[in-house]
Formats: C-alpha cells, sequence, structure tokens
C-alpha cells in the first residue's frame, strides 16, 4: 500500500522480525493474558490461575501464528509483584516466545523489569510502557535492568490529534519534559515499539491511524497499537451489541485491519481468546500488502509470512 522514503528499522525478536517496509514481514499479533476479571484467574492479587487452560489459551495462540505465519508475542498483566513473578515463571518455563510486561500499577511493572532481569530472560521481555505519566521510580527500573525493548505510548493529553503524537514522541510536551523516544534511549532501550494510542471513535480515533503513517514515514520506527480499544470504548457499540452480540466481534477485530492498511507492524488485539479470529484477518490483509509491496519493487523478507504459508 505504501513505500515510505525514510529508511524502515527491522528489530530481531529471535523467532521472528519486525518492522520493516509494508509487506516485508508479517504483522505480529499480541494477545493478552491474566487480564481483568480474565475467567483463568482465581486470585489476581496472589497470582493464582487455571495453569491448564492458560496453556490450552497459549497453545491456540501459537497454532494460529504457525498456520498463518504471523508471528505472536504474550502481554502479561498482573495486579501484584506476587502475581507477576508467577505468571512470568509459568510462561518462560512454558514457552522461548517474547513477552511483554504490564500491569496497571507502575510498581509492579518496575518489579517485572527487574525480575526478568535476575531470571535471565530480559532478552525476550518488552517493557509495557514507557510514557508520558512514567514515575521516575519505573523509569529507574528499565534504565537499570537487562530489557531492550519497549513499548512507547504516543499519548498526549493536551493534544490528542496526530500532531500532539508526534510530538510527545520527539520533544518536551502535554506536560512531560522530553520526548518519549529520549527517555527510551536514556533507559536503554534500542528496539522502540510505538504505539498511537487508540483513542474511543468520535474522540480522536482517526489520529490513531493517521498517527501510523507519520511515525513511520518520520521516524521509521516500528508502529502498532491496542487498536481494539477504540472499539471497546464506543459509546454507541456499547449499547447496540447489548442486543445484538454478534455484531462486536466484526468491529473489534476490523479496528486492527485498518491499521494494518496504514502500515502498522504489530496489534494488540485484546484478549488471547480472540487469536482464532485475529489471525486469519491479520493474514488476509499481509497478503494484499504483500501483494502491493511487489508493484513497489519490494519483496517478502520474512521467512514465515501469509503470503508463503497460506498461498
Amino acid at each position: 500500500m505504501f513505500r515510505f522514503d525514510r529508511k524502515q528499522e527491522v528489530f530481531d525478536f529471535g523467532k521472528f522480525k519486525i518492522g520493516g517496509q509494508p509487506g516485508e514481514y508479517a504483522t505480529c499479533c499480541i494477545g493478552t493474558m491474566f487480564y481483568a476479571r480474565h475467567k483463568i484467574v482465581s486470585d489476581a492479587e496472589h497470582g493464582v490461575f487455571d495453569k491448564a487452560a492458560a496453556e490450552r489459551l497459549w497453545n491456540t495462540q501459537v497454532e494460529m501464528s504457525e498456520v498463518t505465519g504471523n508471528s505472536c508475542m504474550n502481554q502479561i498483566v498482573a495486579e501484584s509483584n506476587e502475581a507477576m513473578a508467577k505468571e512470568i515463571d509459568w510462561f518462560v518455563g512454558l514457552s522461548d516466545y517474547p513477552f511483554l510486561i504490564d500491569s496497571s500499577a507502575p510498581e509492579v511493572r518496575a518489579f517485572g523489569v527487574k525480575y526478568a532481569t535476575e531470571i535471565g530472560v530480559a532478552d525476550r521481555a518488552v517493557h509495557n510502557s514507557i510514557n508520558a505519566s512514567i514515575t521516575d521510580e519505573e523509569l529507574l527500573a528499565v534504565k537499570e535492568s537487562d530489557l531492550d525493548s519497549a513499548i512507547v505510548l504516543a499519548f498526549n493529553a493536551m493534544e490528542k490529534g496526530t500532531k500532539g503524537k508526534m510530538e510527545i514522541l520527539t520533544k518536551a510536551a502535554g506536560g512531560a519534559k522530553k520526548g518519549m523516544l529520549e527517555y527510551a534511549k536514556e533507559c536503554g532501550i534500542t528496539r522502540p515499539l510505538i504505539d498511537t494510542a487508540a483513542m474511543p471513535l468520535g474522540a480522536g480515533s482517526g489520529a490513531t491511524y493517521r498517527a501510523c503513517i507519520a511515525v513511520k514515514a518520520q521516524l521509521g520506527l516500528p508502529v502498532g497499537g491496542g487498536f481494539h480499544n477504540g472499539a471497546s470504548a464506543w459509546d454507541w457499540m456499547k449499547k447496540w451489541k447489548k442486543q445484538h452480540k454478534e455484531a462486536f466481534s466484526p468491529v473489534d477485530i476490523g479496528s486492527n485491519l485498518v491499521a494494518g492498511i496504514v502500515g502498522a507492524d504489530y496489534y494488540l488485539y485484546g484478549p488471547i481468546e480472540n487469536a482464532p479470529m485475529i489471525f486469519p484477518a491479520a493474514a488476509m490483509v499481509d497478503i494484499m500488502k504483500a501483494e502491493s509491496a511487489e508493484e513497489l519493487g519490494l519483496e517478502v523478507l520474512a521467512e514465515n509470512h501469509p503470503r508463503k504459508t497460506t498461498l
């Protein structure tokens, strides 16, 4: 669909790569586990969960990844240090895939990066995220850790348009003393993944997608985000799906595909239960992008790609 003039960075995550010109590499689909009210979790504070059910969910995502050629990661969410340690221990004992360290509490995220370093898995951990409200303690934890990858959030509370998103990444803006990429660099982050900060429909959703093009055109960095959050926050849909439950899934999954068409390199697609829906849809868009890329003098560079695995 596009060929950017600026050189596009490609970051190696061991099993796959993220970035490049649209169509060169498969979109990475990242499902979330242990999120709020996740039915497999019986005690979020103490990290008690159904390990057999968790393993089935993870294996389903890996199977969909292998079938379609779209890469994947696991987004681990924890409510406490104890839960974070237990969830990371479970995952790294089960799989050698990359994973995101996430929590609603900054002190738990800080603990997560320290713990990943302590047990020797920092090379495949991704901090989520460096953002305008990050605490000094969390920044220090990332800086002192061995992690070199992080989600960098382009959320500007004072200017929610595309211009504001780009400014918060590159300079002091939105109340932040420095640009988010400068913070990331100071923390030793050499594989930043830009998140365009999904906004609800009617409240800046267009900039969420336009910023994908801007990031790749101006910065040449891998870009993506939790695009499904924009659909989930759509007030009209919240009411409509109460009587028309079947209407939500196409909107939820489709929110990611729009981003794919405009250059997104990864999707934080939400609950990992949605893997059977998102992967075939992501593969379809990646095939379209690959075919378009060929017309622009590019080619698929990924070892695994939907163009190779599904056609």
